[in-house]
């Protein structure tokens, strides 16, 4: 009927034939407006837009509408008016806000029985569906300026007004692997103010949820299974990153969720005083970098045995990248890079470093080194520069080595037992060094007679060459093979040099008291207990009575027997090494920590000179960042420590002056 009365008044308006075009056709929108369209609204209930809306209704709702009729309508509302300054008010003001008043009483009727008739997954099936028609539509029948603010009327009432029965509803698509859900919740929660704020704490705190269950399941192994631990955080971790770029599809703000998540994971591993999360790293990476096949160590040496290097070892074939120990090392750095006390990792893997490069057991020295840049790339060069000159001083070491074999030979001297010998730089290598006047009863062991000439011929040797320079022997880390002659099947033992001094004992006896073995060696009880304890379990010794105390007789097993030749034995008790390992550490890294945070006041109070107490712990805590978390009560005590040694002084009740 509409489009009639368009052709009729066109038809049969009449214009001076003199006007031009343009004047013309300006005129015709005039009476157009005027006739028409002011016309039915005011004498007729402007029932020409009311059927307007009615036919979109009748869209909305699935039926047939005259979308060229519609069209032609709306677009009029801006060519009336677009011969003057203002080419959008008719439009806006009779149609556009009608219309959003329509829209909004639409949607929300209908978004109110869609969620109350189905479950949040229909309804965000629907709301996406009549999105994409609700777009469509505004192409098709309104002016480009109106979209926006139909499709914002359009999520208020179907996204805005269900928000929080959407997030509520999040977690079980995670649990249940709804991804598809999880891509609809994102796309229509993305599209409004903040909408994904509460999404993105729901996703940070089911992946913390699944790593606390992690972490408190497998808590009691940590130190003994470290592969477990960090396995199934490294599989979470994939995951949730493979459900970021799939499903949430590679936002960066899901990607920061997912670090904060593992961040609190890594560091809330455990209450316990050492960081165990960051020992359990260590580990892992021991365990990745140690050989997997077990081989002998040859030769004696009364400091540190070096085992013979075998050149060409063709590692095992591996058939996927999941196997290969180097792929999982870079992948564990995932995990390290999450780590806040990256310092007691630290700790953990230079001690571990140290027994592999000084036992020989690394797996490949290409491997080490790989994972020392990837801790350099991540910490800085200060943080590696102990771990490098270690390997620079085992080079070193089988340079000098070389050249003392080639002196004996010159000398034309004979050592009773063939060793090698480590000359490590004291302040590099975690060995706990004391000074000559407080050597620790490990360094005043008396060595067996069977291997002093080598140490003294070494001495001489290393004298000379090397003016000014001081041994201090690590008897505790020596290690070497000794052979049993007195039965009928011989044998070879791989043990530690206070087993050796022990063993030796029995040359000239078959029993002797722990009294005695401690006598005679200069070991202390304890690390003679601890070093009799593996011997004893492989019935290599026997004890007269239960327990150990220093009255036990020890009796050398004149039946022993093996189904191997060559035997490895502990150098102590492996459970109570690990403990003390732990208990160590964690003093070392304390007072570490307590030299770094005055050395950082120094140097804070030294630039800046005058300081607040708030000032300086801020500036205190985002200098040690990099390397741990330190607490506020640490800060305050070492502070306190450097007002008595007069380095800095209060002013006033909050204030420091650095003093020159």
């Amino acid at each position: 009927m509409y489009g009639c009365m368009f052709i009729y008044l066109y038809i049969f308006i009449y214009t001076p034939v003199y006007l031009s075009l343009s004047l013309r056709n300006q005129l015709a929108l005039t009476l157009w407006r005027s006739n028409v369209v002011f016309a039915i609204r005011d004498k007729h209930q402007n029932r020409l837009f009311y059927q307007i809306f009615e036919l979109i209704r009748k869209d909305r709702d699935g039926m047939d509408a005259p979308y060229g009729t519609i069209k032609t309508v709306v677009t009029s509302l801006v060519q009336v008016n677009s011969y003057t300054g203002q080419s959008l008010q008719l439009y806006i003001e009779e149609f556009e806000r009608p219309y959003l008043v329509h829209t909004k009483r639409y949607y929300e009727a209908e978004a109110a029985r869609e969620i109350t008739s189905g479950t949040v997954s229909s309804f965000m099936k629907k709301a996406s569906e009549r999105l994409k028609q609700e777009i469509q539509r505004n192409h098709q029948y309104c002016h480009a300026s109106s979209h926006r603010r139909i499709v914002k009327e359009f999520e208020a009432q179907y996204i805005t007004a269900y928000q929080d029965r959407i997030v509520d509803e999040f977690e079980n698509m995670l649990e249940n692997e709804r991804y598809q859900d999880c891509t609809r919740a994102y796309n229509l929660l993305n599209r409004i103010h903040d909408g994904l704020k509460a999404l993105l704490v729901t996703y940070e705190q089911y992946i913390y949820k699944l790593g606390k269950e992690i972490v408190t399941k497998l808590s009691s192994m940590f130190p003994k299974n470290p592969k477990l631990y960090v396995d199934q955080l490294l599989s979470l971790h994939a995951k949730f990153y493979q459900i970021k770029h799939d499903v949430f599809l590679g936002d960066s703000l899901f990607t920061a969720a997912c670090d904060k998540a593992f961040r609190l994971i890594v560091n809330e591993a455990s209450g316990a005083s050492v960081d165990t999360s960051s020992e359990t790293l260590a580990r892992y990476c021991d365990m990745m970098l140690k050989k997997n096949a077990t081989r002998k160590d040859t030769g004696t040496a009364p400091p540190v045995l070096l085992p013979t290097k075998k050149r060409g070892v063709m590692r095992r074939p591996l058939q996927e990248i999941e196997t290969d120990p180097e792929e999982k090392l870079a992948r564990m750095i995932t995990l390290f890079k999450y780590v806040d006390d990256k310092d007691v990792f630290q700790k953990f893997y230079s001690r571990m470093l140290a027994k592999r490069l000084i036992y020989g057991t690394s797996a490949s020295e290409e491997m080490e080194a790989n994972m020392i840049n990837h801790l350099k790339e991540i910490c800085g060069v200060e943080y590696t520069s102990k771990l490098n000159k270690m390997f620079t001083d085992i080079s070193l070491s089988s340079d000098l080595n070389n050249n003392f074999k080639d002196h004996l030979k010159q000398q034309g001297s004979k050592t009773a037992a063939g060793f090698d010998i480590l000359v490590l730089t004291a302040g590099a290598w975690p060995l706990n060094q004391k000074e000559e006047n407080n050597e620790t009863e490990t360094n005043k062991m008396q060595i067996p007679s069977e291997l002093e000439q080598n140490i003294t011929l070494f001495e001489e040797f290393y004298g000379k060459h090397h003016n000014g320079r001081r041994l201090l022997w690590q008897w505790n880390l020596a290690r070497g093979e000794v052979r049993l002659n007195y039965l009928d099947r011989h044998y070879e033992l791989q043990v530690g040099l206070f087993q050796i001094a022990i063993l030796l004992l029995f040359n000239s006896q078959v029993s002797v008291e722990v009294s005695e073995i401690v006598a005679n060696t200069g070991v202390s009880y304890s690390d003679i207990i601890r070093s009799l304890k593996p011997l004893m379990d492989i019935h290599l010794l026997n004890a007269n009575d239960g327990p150990l105390k220093e009255t036990s007789a020890i009796c050398l097993n004149m039946k022993f027997s093996s189904k191997r030749t060559k035997i490895k034995v502990a150098a102590a008790s492996t459970q109570s090494e690990a403990q003390q390992e732990s208990q160590t550490t964690q003093k070392e890294v304390d007072d570490d920590r307590r030299m770094y945070i005055e050395a950082a006041i120094v140097r804070i109070m030294k630039s800046r000179q005058v300081l607040s107490h708030v000032q300086l712990i801020q500036e205190i805590i985002d200098q040690a960042n990099a390397r741990f978390s330190p607490s506020v009560i640490m800060i305050k005590k070492c502070i306190e420590r450097l007002l008595e040694k007069q380095f800095i002084a209060r002013q006033g009740r909050d204030v420091y002056i650095y003093l020159a």
